[in-house]
């Protein structure tokens, strides 16, 4: 009896040691746990906390634009978009993109010229020439700006080309935004307010001076203050 009663003090002993082992077992577990969980969400926070890098917008003058005026358009660019550089120093036209027959460039051309200038950022080329585009009514349309969609790059002519008339200073701003709003990824708005509205081959400034609600909200979240 005796044996049988060690034996049994000895058992009851030996549960008792695994049932404190597997406990602090398991509050080690949901301690690591939790420390898991806070880490997690202050690294979350503080990812929350830290402003994302904006891309600058880097402005080329192509040969005779004007310096003043590509200062002009600087400053007013500065006032939705953080961070601006107008390089000073002209790049000339490639004449490779040059179409003698109806004098005026090739505006795809010049959107690849660009590429090289981006540093990382976008491009903004600024001209006096015509520039064209391939559409349904000619291969060789003449265009006020052109932009590859999403890819950081827009060129914008200072010319009517119809008319050879230079844009009021209103109308080519609202042209840059227009551009620089494709090259962020906007496509053509169906708000026939909105500064992104497909021009159809046409001139609609009078009617678009400002950013719908749904492409201010796209920019915003771009980094442009709008």
């Amino acid at each position: 009896m005796r044996t049988k009663k060690h034996i049994s003090v000895i058992a009851t002993i030996i549960l008792c040691v695994i049932i404190v082992a597997c406990s602090g077992e398991q509050s080690r577990d949901r301690q690591e746990e939790q420390e898991k969980q806070v880490t997690a969400k202050t690294t979350s926070q503080q990812s929350k906390s830290v402003p994302q890098p904006i891309a600058t917008i880097y402005i080329y003058r192509y040969d005779d634009f004007p310096e003043a005026k590509a200062e002009q358009l600087k400053n007013e660019l500065q006032e939705v978009y953080p961070s601006v550089i107008l390089v000073k120093t002209s790049i000339p036209l490639p004449k490779e993109c040059y179409y003698k027959p109806r004098d005026r460039y090739k505006g795809t051309g010049l959107l690849d010229d660009l590429m090289k200038f981006r540093n990382g950022g976008y491009a903004l080329g600024l001209t006096r020439k015509i520039i064209y585009d391939r559409n349904e009514i000619s291969s060789t349309f003449g265009v006020f700006g052109i932009s590859y969609i999403g890819d950081s790059v827009s060129v914008i002519s200072s010319l009517r080309p119809k008319t050879l008339k230079p844009l009021s200073d209103d109308e080519i701003q609202e042209l840059m935004l227009h551009e620089l709003g494709h090259a962020f990824g906007l496509q053509h708005c169906k708000n026939e307010r909105c500064m992104m509205v497909d021009a159809e081959h046409g001139n609609k400034f009078a009617q678009t001076q400002s950013f719908c609600n749904d492409c201010k909200k796209y920019l915003n979240n771009k980094g442009w203050k709008l």
